[in-house]
């Protein structure tokens, strides 16, 4: 984001952007990259620790998907443990470092989540497990991919009420593919 007095033109080019009047000036928001959601805000914080912008309907759009992944089992439980107190507890209980059983470890954090989900002080955390699920989908390894689709999306699905969460919280490109997949996944 940059702000400018208008003279000259940020669409020329491959880049895209969008002029948007704020009480600082014009501001010049790139519309690859960001989410808007109107009225679209740039507002200047002064703290006695920090100066800084802040911005009201502008966040980063989520990253697309390029194919197969790279991140592996490991890196998804330290991923789980900012949402799942439990996570390195199950960890060791379904192998550790040892032997370690992904399949039947995100399992059963996927079935955990259905059940909870009802539950209106979890309801926040079901919603993070969709996005995390979601992540598995996107940066997932070829394992951590066959285990989102395989085992996990079909555990959320068999709940109605987490399969409803799964639907209002996950991206457009991901439902797209979710739909693509056979019915009895």
């Amino acid at each position: 984001m940059s702000f400018t007095d208008g003279s000259r033109d940020l669409n020329e080019g491959d880049a895209k952007y969008s002029l948007e009047e704020t009480v600082l000036g014009r501001a010049w928001i790139p519309l690859e990259g960001l989410v808007l959601t109107p009225p679209v805000r740039v507002r200047y914080e002064k703290h006695p620790w920090l100066e800084a912008f802040e911005f009201d309907g502008v966040k980063a759009a989520p990253a697309k998907r390029k194919g197969i992944g790279t991140k592996g089992a490991k890196g998804f439980v330290r991923s789980l443990s900012t949402i799942y107190s439990a996570a390195y507890d199950d960890y060791r209980a379904f192998g550790g470092d040892e032997n370690f059983d992904a399949d039947g470890y995100f399992r059963h954090a996927a079935e955990y989540f259905a059940r909870v989900a009802e539950d209106d002080s979890r309801r926040k955390m079901a919603v993070k497990f969709c996005g995390f699920a979601e992540n598995m989908w996107r940066e997932g390894d070829q394992e951590m991919l066959d285990i989102c689709m395989e085992t996990v999306i079909p555990v959320l699905k068999k709940n109605a009420y987490m399969g409803a969460i799964l639907k209002d919280t996950i991206t457009e490109e991901f439902r797209d593919y979710l739909e693509g997949q056979r019915s009895d996944n």
